[in-house]
């Protein structure tokens, strides 16, 4: 399957997100975490705010360090800055890991929260079809995109959607 954002027509810059939450691993995945909550920083609220589930782009290798590394930064329920909404997670950390995320759009999400309280709607952004690209250990979880930065994507994505659409062929 192709996807758009192998062919570098993305929505552009790729996003740094905090790894939030894990799912355990199935298949050739199991004991280790197959998928990855992430969430963006509202630097307003102080809050992480969910934005998308990934496990695509991982090596097996990166699943089996993030495994172990991630093992000491468990805690056991979301903390009070979490605005996960409805995304699930059976394992949570306390802000760690930042990863770099490459995306190949934004939508209105009914599950996550990132940007809700700056939506007119006061429904979340998510990441659609969301792809590891690489640990970023010069980050901190506070320097993660914020909130508006979502927005602004999401914004700009639908604005050139809409512009696509006036051009007759």
């Amino acid at each position: 399957k192709l996807k758009k954002d192998y062919l570098d027509t993305t929505i552009g810059d790729s996003s740094d997100l905090v790894v939030i939450g894990a799912l355990y691993g199935k298949g050739k995945r199991v004991g280790l975490y197959g998928s990855f909550l992430l969430a963006c920083y509202n630097d307003d609220l102080e809050t992480y705010e969910s934005v998308t589930m990934t496990g695509a782009g991982l090596k097996d290798e990166d699943l089996e360090k993030f495994y172990n590394e991630l093992q000491s930064h468990i805690i056991p329920k979301p903390q009070n800055n979490y605005r996960i909404g409805s995304a699930e997670a059976y394992v949570y950390f306390e802000p760690y890991m930042v990863w770099e995320v490459k995306t190949a759009d934004l939508t209105l999400s009914p599950i996550y929260t990132a940007g809700a309280e700056i939506m007119t709607e006061h429904r979340g952004i998510s990441l659609r079809f969301s792809r590891f690209i690489r640990l970023r250990t010069d980050k901190k979880p506070d320097e993660a995109v914020t909130s508006e930065y979502i927005v602004k994507l999401y914004k700009d994505q639908a604005s050139i959607s809409n512009n696509n659409k006036e051009i007759k062929y």
